[in-house]
């Protein structure tokens, strides 16, 4: 099996609604490696399990059964987060993990997650600091080089048990020099909801938000967000998607991340939601840097990093709104 038949496969398995397929012994391994580079594990090896089992597949169900145990340990903690909020009426909301699980993967364990992320409005941070501080978390700092105020997103760890990690955020996106040109806190996911964050719409730019400003397309797992918020959306929230990517600020990367997934999952329709996103030059030169092949590459190859880099150039220095 060529390279690029083995990663057509991949995405094939990668998407949790699409069916299984045959899968050679031989491939298993080299499959499951992939997986996790991507992680996009929990789903590949649902679906490779339901076909044969091998001491690779027997260790992966065993890695994820640590996963998902701890997935579910934070959702109850979560509970309590969310409960907290609705009582105080606080501008707060849980989003990506958690969210992503329950409302966007028609199989939660197909979407594991290791921390909770809280979106911030600056009034609810200090009542959120304390529920945590209630709850037995400690804000973490490095002793040097601390970037919590610059990047807005605090990290919460229970010191006998760090893995229990918890991140408020005032910003998706973290980075100053993005953020001269673009802001996804509290304010935007309301606006994209029109002040519901739950909907399908705010889930889709979370995505967006994700994939191509908290990250740079180092997974395909956050393609498959964007594919499963996408695929969410109702015909009226397709139709207000152009506009309100315009009003946010975020044509660029809600077009890029559509035509990803259009390539990578065989998906016309994504392409054509795509093109309805008003785009120009910057969109065109996005694409040639980010395409399908520098998402699969990016585990390990050095051209991707470079390629999404230079993406990250771009965003920086392209207007607002435009794409």
């Amino acid at each position: 099996m060529s390279a690029a038949e083995r990663d057509a496969l991949l995405c094939r398995l990668a998407d949790p609604e699409a069916p299984a397929v045959a899968v050679d012994l031989e491939t298993v391994d080299p499959l499951l490696k992939l997986a996790r580079d991507h992680n996009v594990l929990p789903v590949v090896t649902r679906k490779l399990a339901a076909q044969r089992s091998t001491a690779d597949l027997r260790a992966a169900q065993d890695e994820l059964t640590l996963l998902v145990g701890l997935s579910m340990h934070l959702r109850g903690i979560a509970a309590k987060v969310d409960r907290h909020i609705a009582e105080r009426q606080l501008h707060a909301v849980i989003v990506k993990g958690p969210v992503f699980a329950r409302q966007i993967y028609p199989t939660p364990s197909d979407r594991p997650f290791t921390d909770i992320d809280i979106m911030v409005a600056p009034s609810a941070r200090g009542p959120i600091g304390e529920l945590l501080t209630g709850l037995g978390y400690q804000l973490f700092r490095k002793p040097l080089l601390d970037h919590t105020e610059q990047n807005q997103e605090e990290k919460w760890i229970q010191p006998d048990m760090d893995a229990l990690l918890i991140e408020v955020h005032g910003n998706l996106v973290h980075y100053q020099g993005l953020r001269r040109r673009i802001s996804f806190g509290y304010d935007e996911l309301m606006l994209s909801g029109k002040g519901d964050p739950s909907g399908a719409l705010p889930q889709f730019f979370v995505t967006v938000v994700h994939a191509a400003l908290g990250h740079k397309f180092h997974q395909l797992r956050l393609l498959v967000d964007v594919l499963q918020a996408w695929r969410r959306l109702t015909p009226d929230d397709a139709a207000a998607l152009p506009e309100m990517a315009r009003r946010l600020g975020l044509a660029l990367e809600a077009r890029l991340c559509l035509e990803l997934i259009a390539e990578l999952f065989a998906l016309p329709a994504a392409a054509a939601a795509a093109r309805r996103i008003v785009g120009g030059t910057p969109s065109a030169l996005a694409t040639r840097l980010v395409d399908g092949a520098a998402v699969l590459a990016a585990p390990t190859a050095f051209l991707s990093k470079v390629r999404r880099h230079a993406f990250r150039g771009l965003q920086r220095i392209v207007p607002r709104g435009a794409g």
